[in-house]
């Protein structure tokens, strides 16, 4: 079903913001930038420079590997190591989850320019397990586990599970990559290092624009000798910008200033669904396993939208940004994102917010 996305003009006029960091605008991030002392650094050209340097070393060391390369999108990035894996076994096969953004989001990309096949394994609702796994029958170039499942309501697969995982794929000599997209915000949850999480994937690829508040900007993270190899790919599918500095600074930002927050993030979350469920209001769909979570809201689509809208346009509040369907008729959910701008309300006042809302879009 088709989401319904809330008027974006709207948002310029809200004071008010109680999802994710806030508006981040070209104004806010130049303001971020000039007050760094990296934009002191010499300026990068075709991915080579100070800064990217600088950001790469960070993240290798976050993550526990060798090293780590800067992609402009992800998009990019995780093909390029699908297609290394292709060249390096001669296999054509790739588990992934069928709610994966690699299976749903890229408009086929993958399939569509290379002969690579996405081999779909695991219930649309919840992370693929080892079992899932196993029943795969056809040699794999690569397994790919999503941290966490966005389109599967945010969620991810046990510790225990994800060992088990990792296990079984250096068992049977299979690359695992983690798509880390919200890897960052999902580390709470597992209680666990960064790098304790990283060491159980050959390759892992994390994001700077989302938790991180960046204006873009991808890397990935693994052996020297393989990120090599996905050089060429990234120049092949037009990832050697002149200059990105705007991503490169604001990923620094971002590990210097979000990064230490998302324990803060995770347990306003946890707090925040709690509080939900006290009262006649949208209900966490799952266990909170990141920053962010589904709500799913006992009313149309198309009459939340209405009151999201009025909202924006009488209290000047802004939430959120896309209202989705359900097959369940008189169902809808939204996607909770908790950041900076969230941290300024209280989760109890947050809930009673809610509860109103859904008491105005119930007419």
């Amino acid at each position: 079903m088709t989401s319904i996305i809330i008027d974006r003009a709207l948002r310029a006029s809200c004071q008010t913001f109680l999802h994710g960091h806030g508006p981040i605008t070209p104004r806010v991030w130049m303001e971020r930038m000039l007050a760094m002392p990296e934009v002191e650094l010499a300026g990068d050209e075709y991915n080579a420079g100070p800064g990217i340097d600088l950001l790469q070393g960070q993240v290798a060391e976050l993550l526990g590997k060798p090293s780590a390369l800067f992609f402009h999108k992800a998009v990019v990035g995780q093909q390029a190591v699908l297609f290394a894996h292709r060249e390096r076994t001669g296999r054509r096969l790739v588990a992934v989850h069928p709610r994966s953004h690699i299976a749903v989001d890229e408009s086929d990309a993958v399939e569509r320019l290379s002969d690579l096949r996405l081999v779909r394994i695991g219930p649309d609702d919840a992370p693929f397990t080892l079992a899932d796994l196993q029943g795969v029958k056809e040699p794999l170039a690569a397994v790919v586990v999503e941290l966490p499942l966005r389109n599967a309501g945010f969620r991810a697969p046990s510790w225990d599970e994800l060992v088990a995982i990792s296990a079984w794929c250096r068992e049977q000599g299979i690359a695992l990559h983690l798509d880390g997209a919200r890897l960052w915000e999902t580390q709470p949850f597992y209680g666990r290092s960064l790098a304790e999480i990283a060491a159980l994937a050959d390759s892992v690829y994390v994001s700077l624009y989302k938790g991180l508040g960046a204006p873009g900007g991808a890397l990935i993270a693994g052996e020297a000798a393989f990120l090599d190899t996905l050089k060429p790919w990234r120049s092949r599918m037009g990832g050697n910008l002149y200059t990105a500095f705007p991503y490169v600074l604001g990923g620094l930002y971002g590990l210097r200033h979000f990064l230490p927050r998302m324990g803060d993030y995770h347990a306003h979350a946890v707090a925040l669904a709690e509080a939900l469920s006290t009262c006649d209001a949208p209900w966490a769909a799952d266990r909170v396993m990141c920053n962010s979570f589904r709500l799913v809201w006992p009313v149309a689509a198309s009459s939340l939208a209405a009151a999201l809208e009025r909202m924006a346009r009488e209290e000047g509040i802004w939430c959120f940004g896309r209202v989705i369907p359900l097959p369940v008729r008189g169902h809808c959910c939204t996607e909770m994102v908790v950041g900076d701008a969230t941290m300024a309300h209280d989760p109890a006042a947050l809930a009673d917010r809610f509860a109103r809302l859904l008491t105005v879009a119930r007419g």
